[in-house]
C-alpha cells in the first residue's frame, strides 16, 4: 500500500485517533524519595488519571500519605475527597498537616454504608463537577477511599440490617456466597472506575488492609482484599513494610518501607523508606528520611568514622537533617534530581528491592 493511499484511509475511514493518555498532573506524597519510587521524579508522586492502591498491615502510614496527596490537590487548585468508611479519619490531625477540612468547598467527607453508595456518590459529585466547571479542567480531584477491605457490599449490609431489625428470614444468614461479595463488586465496577479516573483526571487512591495467604510457603505471602480487580485496574500499588525503631529498649516508631510492585508510569519495584515516629508533635519527619534517603544512593558519603561529610567537615546524622531543614526542599530536590540522572545506575539500583532491618536511633 503506497503511503498517499494509506492516508486517504486513514483520513476517509478511521478520520482520528483517541487522545493518547498521558499523565501531566503529579500529586506530591510529602516525601520527594517516594515521588522517585512512584513517578521516576522527585517533584513527582502519584498520577492523576489513575487508579492507585496503598495497601499494608496496621499503622503503615497508608492514610498519611493519602492526606499528603490530598493536601496537594488542594494546593493545586482542586477537590480532595475523603470516603470513610473505618469511619476512623482524624480531621484534627490531618488539619495539622495542612489539609483544609473547612466548608470552603474543596474537601468533601462521607461516611458511605456501603461499597455501591460509595462509589454511586462519588462518581456523581466528580461529574458534577467536572460538568459544572467548578474547577479548571488541569486542576485534580483526589478521591480517597479508605478502606476497601471494609467497604461492605449492599447484599450484605442488607442482611445484617434485617437481623438488626429483627425482620430476618433464613436467607439472611450469611454464606460462601457473601464471602466473595466483595471481589465480585471490584470485579464488576473497577473497569468502568479506570475510564472515570482518566475521563474526570481524577487520582483514584484505594486504601487497603494485608492478609496473609495461607497457601504460600515460601515467599511474601501477604495478599490486599477485594480479589485481583484492584491489582489489574490500578496504575500504581504500593505495598508497605515496617519495622522497629528503639530508643535503648523502648520503640517509639517504625521504618515504614514502601515497595512499588506494580507501575505502569515509571519503572516498577523501586523502594523508598520513612521514619515514622509515634509522637505526634514528629509524625514523619521528611527531611530527615531524606537524609537516609541520600546516604542509601550514595548522594551523601559517611567517613571511617560514621560521620556524614558536607564539603571537607563532617557532621552527625542529627546535625545534617537540621543543616538541610534550613535550605528549601525545592532547592535539595533540583541539586538530588540532577546527581540522581548522572549516577543513574548506582543510584536507581539502591533503589531495588530489599525489606529493611531494625532500626536503633542515634
Amino acid at each position: 500500500m503506497s503511503a498517499d493511499k494509506m492516508k486517504k484511509f486513514f483520513k476517509s475511514k478511521v478520520k482520528f485517533n483517541a487522545k493518547q493518555q498521558h499523565v501531566e498532573v503529579w500529586l506530591d506524597t510529602g516525601l520527594p524519595h517516594l515521588n522517585k519510587a512512584i513517578s521516576g521524579k522527585y517533584n513527582g508522586g502519584f498520577p492523576c488519571g489513575r487508579i492507585v492502591e496503598i495497601f499494608g498491615w496496621e499503622s503503615s502510614g497508608k492514610t498519611y500519605i493519602a492526606t499528603q496527596a490530598m493536601i496537594s490537590g488542594q494546593k493545586a487548585g482542586g477537590i480532595s475527597m475523603f470516603m470513610d468508611h473505618e469511619k476512623s479519619f482524624d480531621s484534627l490531625l490531618a488539619e495539622k498537616c495542612g489539609l483544609n477540612v473547612g466548608e470552603d468547598g474543596n474537601w468533601i467527607y462521607q461516611q458511605p454504608e456501603t461499597f455501591e453508595e460509595s462509589l454511586e456518590y462519588a462518581s456523581y459529585i466528580v461529574k458534577e463537577i467536572r460538568d459544572g466547571k467548578i474547577i479548571p479542567p488541569t486542576a485534580p480531584i483526589v478521591l480517597v477511599f479508605d478502606s476497601l477491605a471494609t467497604m461492605v457490599p449492599k447484599q450484605i449490609f442488607e442482611k445484617f440490617a434485617n437481623k438488626a431489625s429483627g425482620k430476618a428470614t433464613k436467607k439472611d444468614d450469611l454464606n460462601m456466597n457473601d464471602n466473595t461479595a466483595l471481589a465480585r463488586c471490584t470485579s464488576s465496577h473497577f473497569p468502568a472506575l479506570s475510564q472515570w479516573a482518566s475521563k474526570y483526571n481524577v487520582c483514584m487512591i484505594f486504601l487497603n488492609q494485608c492478609r496473609q495467604d495461607l497457601s504460600v510457603t515460601f515467599g511474601d505471602n501477604t495478599k490486599a482484599p477485594g480479589g485481583k480487580a484492584p491489582g489489574f485496574a490500578a496504575s500504581v500499588r504500593v505495598q508497605l513494610s515496617k519495622s522497629q525503631i528503639k530508643e535503648g529498649t523502648e520503640r517509639v516508631g517504625d521504618v515504614v518501607t514502601a515497595k512499588i510492585i506494580k507501575n505502569k508510569v515509571a519503572p516498577p519495584f523501586k523502594t523508598a523508606s520513612w521514619s515514622f515516629y509515634y509522637n505526634t508533635e514528629i509524625g514523619i519527619d521528611a527531611t530527615e528520611s531524606l537524609v537516609d534517603h541520600m546516604l542509601a544512593v550514595g548522594y551523601l558519603k559517611k567517613n571511617d568514622s560514621g560521620r556524614i561529610l558536607l564539603g571537607e567537615k563532617a557532621y552527625s546524622r542529627k546535625e545534617v537533617v537540621e543543616n538541610f531543614k534550613k535550605l528549601p526542599t525545592e532547592k535539595i530536590i533540583e541539586l538530588l534530581e540532577k546527581w540522581h540522572t548522572e549516577n543513574a545506575e548506582i543510584a536507581d539500583a539502591a533503589m531495588d528491592g530489599g525489606e529493611p532491618e531494625d532500626y536503633e536511633e542515634e
